[in-house]
């Protein structure tokens, strides 16, 4: 359990004098966050116990997705535009969503499990748009019951847990892939969703690998890479995947992972220091990372080449 100043819900509000008066805590329910990451560019999770009993006449900065994840249906009373009240209902994997600058008042008196996102509409536009052609305009929607979106929650709640051993591209897919369900689920009229154009040019491939290869001790994000090579990051990550078979996350991640494997042959490697210097937050993550994709922990390796080393007389 984290201990938090604000909570997703209350991070979210329009920045007025009185916006965190209209959020009303619960005092009989103990405040309880499990995940909370607000330091991801576009992107803002949270997940825990609910203590919010409701939210009164707000709008939010972000367009802003809360999943249901209790073995339990909750429900939830929301104000209509004639100022009545109605009642949703939310099986385990529904969600909600409320669009930035979306006033809403919801009554949601239950200490129920979630996974609550936002997303920069800024962010949101690009990255759709640059499929669609066209921006999506979002409506409040209630009860979406979509598999990938549980499946995208649950990798980000893990990825920030773990400490974000994939950095920042693999996080970026993960908003990527989400925005595009809730412009799917959430939005006024059907995105297009296009063809695939091919892959990278030979130019921007060279770029990407260049790039890919000169900082892997660094956090690189699929938006950096694609400004470099003139992309939108969506156009990027597509055109990646179909040149090498790789979203751009993996295929960094392996890159790493092939130099630490070489830098494990020099003869006073250190692991801290190897991890480091391809790009992993600490030896754990490495350790994890390395054995996942070879089978063996790097400390192993390690070992056994220093036992191969001839003995200086």
């Amino acid at each position: 359990m984290l201990n938090v100043k604000q909570q997703l819900v209350e991070m979210n509000l329009a920045h007025d004098a009185t916006a965190f008066g209209r959020v009303h805590i619960r005092d009989d329910v103990p405040q309880i966050v499990t995940t909370q990451q607000f330091d991801w560019p576009s992107l803002r999770l949270e997940a825990g116990t609910n203590n919010v009993a409701a939210v009164d006449e707000v709008a939010g900065l972000h367009h802003y997705l809360s999943l249901n994840v209790d073995n339990r249906p909750i429900t939830l009373e929301v104000k209509g535009e004639l100022g009545g009240f109605r009642r949703v209902v939310l099986r385990r994997g529904a969600a909600w969503v409320c669009p930035a600058d979306d006033v809403v008042s919801v009554r949601l008196n239950s200490n129920f499990r979630y996974v609550r996102m936002s997303i920069d509409p800024v962010y949101f536009d690009r990255v759709v748009t640059a499929d669609s052609g066209s921006p999506v305009q979002l409506r409040r929607s209630y009860g979406i019951v979509e598999p990938q979106i549980a499946h995208i929650a649950g990798a980000l709640v893990a990825e920030s847990d773990a400490g974000n051993p994939g950095g920042l591209a693999f996080v970026e897919a993960l908003a990527t892939g989400l925005s595009h369900q809730i412009a799917l689920h959430a939005g006024v009229r059907k995105p297009i969703v296009p063809r695939l154009r091919g892959g990278l040019s030979t130019v921007a491939k060279r770029r990407a690998i260049e790039l890919m290869d000169a900082k892997l001790d660094s956090n690189l994000s699929v938006e950096f890479l694609a400004s470099e090579v003139e992309l939108s990051p969506a156009h990027f990550a597509r055109a990646f995947r179909e040149t090498f078979g790789l979203p751009p996350h993996r295929y960094l991640l392996h890159l790493r992972l092939e130099r630490a494997r070489r830098l494990l042959d020099a003869e006073n490697a250190v692991l801290a220091d190897v991890a480091q210097r391809v790009g992993f937050a600490d030896q754990a993550h490495f350790t994890r990372f390395f054995k996942r994709e070879y089978g063996v922990t790097p400390g192993i390796v390690l070992r056994s080449r220093r036992r191969m080393v001839p003995v200086r007389k």
